[in-house]
C-alpha cells in the first residue's frame, strides 16, 4: 500500500509519455481526471482499492493503445460509458466489480469479448 491520500492531480494533459498508471490501495479519493484518459501511450491504468467516487470520465476509451483498465474495489457510480468502433480494440482486462455501477455493460464493450454481463449482480 501507497497511501498516498487525496486525490489524482488533474495534470495529465501535459504529459505526452505514459505508459503504466499505478495507484491501487493508495487511499486516494475524489473523482478520477478525464485529463489521464488523453495521454494516447498509457497501456496500463490500475487505481483499484480507492475511494474514488463519481463515474468514468467519458473519454475512458480515448487511448489507443489501452490494455488493462482496473477500476474494481471504490466507490464509483452511474453507468458504464458505451465505445465507439475501433475504440479499445487492445483490451486484455477491464475491472470494474466492487463499485456501485447501474445498469448493464454496453453492448458494445460486451462484443469485445462475445460476452454480456450485468453490473447490478
Amino acid at each position: 500500500s501507497n497511501f498516498m491520500r487525496g486525490t489524482i492531480p488533474n495534470v495529465f494533459g501535459n504529459f505526452d509519455r505514459l505508459d503504466f498508471f499505478d495507484v491501487s490501495a493508495a487511499g486516494l479519493n475524489g473523482t478520477i481526471p478525464a485529463t489521464l484518459f488523453d495521454v494516447d501511450t498509457i497501456r496500463i491504468m490500475y487505481m483499484s482499492n480507492n475511494s474514488f467516487t463519481g463515474g468514468i470520465p467519458a473519454n475512458y476509451a480515448d487511448p489507443p493503445l489501452l490494455r488493462d483498465l482496473f477500476l474494481d474495489g471504490n466507490r464509483m457510480t452511474g453507468t458504464i460509458p458505451p465505445i465507439s468502433a475501433g475504440q479499445l480494440t487492445d483490451l486484455n482486462e477491464m475491472l470494474l466489480q466492487f463499485n456501485s455501477f447501474t445498469g448493464s455493460m454496453p453492448d458494445s464493450i460486451c462484443a469485445l469479448r462475445g460476452s454480456a454481463g450485468n453490473l447490478d449482480d
